[in-house]
């Protein structure tokens, strides 16, 4: 049995990470980006240890909204000369290449989706937003044939912040183009011409047939309106390299055929006769005024099923051969599902042969209606921002440290805070407050360590080769910053990876400075009141779901840089 993950699976899988940290609040989830240090070679693993390590040692971090956030797509800039493929229901979109990124001068990128490309031919004219009916946002481009629909613009800044090279952020929080999603509807996206007789509407070509655009040129010589319909008489200019053409002299020759006039109306003929050799007499309903001397086309019509909405409403449009090489719409109609299309051939075609119409139906809710959908967007950016301002220690706390490093970060969902809110941002160091100025003995990546007896208090460091006593233990912490308020003289000391395997904390009395954790000479300093003197970190250790982490060369934090921080996770 075959088994497919489809695209929509991956979207959703994106979609529901999304609608979490959108609905946050209402699901009481919170999502955060730590920040980690390390004290061992630079590689991590998907161990049980490795992750425990990491919210171990979480030194700062910022909570995520639904503001850093994006969801991503593949940058595709259009290139010409390359064929690119058309929307087709029967297609995986996810493998196909249809959506172009155009480039403008401010740096922006404007989007777009190939509807048709001509037949498979190559793209030679870029798209843009010149001449677009806004009411579809469907563009064509005339030397190529191409027909393009615009689905957003991705600014500069979006794209600065949130691209990568090779892809870029879906407009927030539109989540595409306001006025395309407003306007999208179900439709024909196209009628493909899967087979059809060559030349099988020679005898149609009533202009100067030298090319696609010409031949079922016809001019309105009079026009009699008279009860709602319009008596026409057109002529066609035969051209003398179209041997053997003339116009049919019965009856109704050119019925089941439109008459297309330049603003692109379509009128139904319903019914025809021989003038001359050059003219023919149509009648067609409307109140619409016709001019003379007016150019318009005489066209096959092609019927398409009905929907619950407004019906599509297609016309066959020939080559200068009378094959017929496309089909064009008046309208594309509306709340299409599912649609089977043929031609409507006209009286005097005996023997048609056969033409097979298939029709495509555009995405649920309509081209541009749900990028996120449509475009496949398995793939979501979160980004962070770690900056460190300067403020005054010991009367304002600093949110991010700006200094010493840090090797690691991750994305964790649902951590705990001891004092039970959630920061946008924290400081997770503990701090020792020392009298007097400490600074050249507490240096950073020293390390702090107390010895603690099994009743609480602190107690002087074994001799060497002294082994601690029961229920005693040594508790440790790595010095991160050290700073000294002469104004207050007085010394904070911020210290990380201060949980470990104990399970005391530094209480008042001596305790010990050293270049490394298994140094034989040390520096004793005292903690006066350790109630007071000593805080921790608010983040409850080992809390929260780690759902992915990354390692680096050691970043240093300054006050005056900032460190974006950028996941794209891809489902």
């Amino acid at each position: 049995m075959a088994k497919i993950t489809t695209e929509n699976f991956r979207v959703q899988t994106s979609k529901s990470l999304f609608n979490s940290i959108n609905n946050s609040a209402a699901l009481n989830d919170t999502y955060y980006i730590m920040a980690s240090s390390v004290d061992k070679e630079n590689t991590i693993s998907n161990t049980q240890k490795e992750k425990y390590d990491f919210q171990r040692r979480i030194i700062f971090g910022n909570k995520i909204t639904v503001s850093d956030v994006r969801y991503m797509f593949y940058k595709n800039n259009w290139v010409s000369g390359t064929v690119y493929d058309d929307f087709d229901d029967e297609e995986d979109f996810s493998l196909t290449n249809s959506i172009v990124t155009v480039p403008d001068d401010e740096g922006n990128y404007l989007v777009f989706k190939c509807i048709e490309n001509n037949n498979g031919e190559p793209s030679t004219a870029i798209p843009s937003l010149i001449g677009i009916n806004t009411a579809s946002y469907e563009t064509s481009t005339l030397t190529d044939k191409y027909i393009w629909k615009y689905m957003f613009t991705v600014s500069s800044s979006d794209a600065s912040v949130y691209g990568t090279p090779n892809s870029l952020p879906l407009p927030y929080p539109a989540y595409g183009d306001v006025n395309v999603i407003a306007g999208a509807k179900e439709s024909i996206s196209q009628i493909i011409i899967e087979e059809t007789p060559d030349k099988q509407f020679s005898a149609y070509l009533f202009g100067a047939a030298t090319n696609i655009s010409n031949g079922s040129d016809v001019i309105v010589f009079s026009s009699i309106q008279s009860g709602g319909t319009n008596n026409l008489v057109v002529s066609a200019t035969i051209n003398a390299t179209k041997v053997g053409f003339s116009l049919y002299t019965n009856p109704n020759a050119y019925t089941n055929m439109y008459l297309k006039t330049p603003d692109g109306k379509l009128y139904e003929v319903l019914t025809s006769s021989y003038v001359s050799s050059t003219k023919i007499s149509i009648t067609v309903s409307t109140t619409d005024s016709i001019p003379n001397e007016t150019t318009c086309q005489l066209v096959p019509k092609i019927n398409v099923s009905r929907s619950p909405g407004q019906q599509c409403e297609a016309y066959g449009i020939l080559d200068q051969f009378g094959t017929l090489s496309r089909i064009g719409f008046k309208s594309k109609g509306t709340e299409y599902k599912y649609a089977t299309a043929e031609v409507a051939y006209p009286g005097s075609l005996i023997k048609p042969g056969t033409t097979t119409l298939r029709c495509v139906v555009s995405p649920k809710g309509g081209h541009g209606s749900d990028p996120i959908t449509e475009m496949a967007m398995s793939r979501l950016a979160v980004i962070t921002n770690f900056s460190g301002e300067p403020v005054t220690i010991l009367t304002i706390p600093i949110t991010i440290p700006n200094t010493n490093t840090y090797t690691k970060v991750g994305l964790v969902k649902n951590p705990t805070f001891t004092n039970g809110l959630y920061p946008a941002s924290f400081d997770n160091r503990a701090t020792i407050v020392l009298s007097g100025d400490q600074s050249t003995l507490a240096l950073k990546d020293y390390y702090v360590q107390q010895y603690i007896t099994a009743a609480g208090v602190s107690r002087s460091a074994p001799s060497v080769g002294q082994t601690l006593g029961i229920g005693e233990e040594r508790i440790s912490a790595r010095i991160h910053e050290t700073v000294y308020n002469s104004t207050l003289n007085k010394t904070t000391i911020y210290l990380v990876d201060y949980y470990g395997n104990f399970e005391s904390s530094f209480v008042s009395g001596t305790i010990y400075v050293k270049p490394t954790e298994s140094s034989t000479t040390a520096t004793q300093l005292s903690i006066n009141n350790a109630s007071t003197d000593v805080v921790y970190g608010k983040y409850a250790p080992y809390t929260g779901e780690l759902l992915h982490y990354v390692d680096f060369q050691a970043i240093t934090r300054q006050s005056a840089r900032k460190e974006k921080i950028k996941f794209i996770f891809d489902f």
